[in-house]
């Protein structure tokens, strides 16, 4: 009997072993496995990874709806249109805005002066009705010009230089055109140019009698480009 039992105990023993040794593996597979281990941050990547893949090919699929839909060319045209209408607006004001009128010194003014004659004021009056019927909201620029022949003695007390002269002449319409127009004062702004932007040569008398004027002009009309595909041409 002490024999059987003996060999029943052998026997039982690997049982044993090998039951315990799957315990013990189940148990180390349920076991979490650290966050920063190189197999999770591998994973991590790849799943980084596959969601940029995948927001690519949304934004693919959405360009090519567009295509197909046509907004795409709609949306093009309005930004060409945009571009094109910023160009325009940003040349006009470099060239000092749209002319309304350009009069030359001796019709407007007594001679090497910035007093206005009956005459000069009565051609003030039809662009002063002119600025109110169309251009009632817009800024309006007066730019005054000389030309190269230095100021004599007897003005130079108050006129110094043609650059005091071509802004005392700006300013002087530019209050006509306020009081005859009645529009905002904060619409118009004067500029002297002196004789920095002569339109003919001053080598001739004729010439110079071109480059004392003064131009009229009526800026572009501020607009809001924040919405491109809405605005309005």
């Amino acid at each position: 009997m002490v024999l059987q039992a003996s060999a029943l105990v052998l026997m039982r023993a690997p049982l044993a072993l090998l039951v315990a040794g799957l315990m013990l593996s189940g148990c180390a597979s349920l076991l979490p496995v650290s966050s920063g281990t190189p197999a999770v941050d591998s994973l991590r990547a790849e799943n980084a990874a596959l969601r940029d893949q995948t927001r690519d090919l949304r934004d693919s699929l959405a360009f090519y709806d567009d295509v197909a839909t046509g907004r795409y060319y709609r949306d093009l045209r309005a930004l060409k249109d945009q571009i094109n209408r910023l160009e325009y607006e940003l040349q006009t004001r470099r060239d000092g805005g749209q002319t309304v009128s350009v009069y030359r010194a001796n019709r407007l003014f007594e001679p090497a002066s910035a007093r206005l004659t009956e005459r000069g004021a009565a051609r003030l009056q039809k662009v002063a009705a002119q600025l109110r019927t169309a251009y009632p909201t817009r800024a309006i620029l007066v730019e005054g010009h000389t030309d190269d022949v230095p100021v004599g003695p007897d003005l130079a007390a108050t006129y110094p230089t043609n650059w005091e002269l071509s802004g005392a002449r700006a300013t002087t319409v530019v209050r006509a055109l306020i009081e005859m127009s009645g529009l905002a004062p904060d619409q118009f702004a004067a500029v002297a140019y002196g004789a920095t932007r002569p339109v003919a040569s001053n080598d001739t008398e004729r010439g110079r009698r071109r480059n004392r004027r003064v131009r009229i002009a009526v800026l572009p009309v501020p607009r809001d480009f924040s919405r491109p595909f809405e605005t309005s041409w």
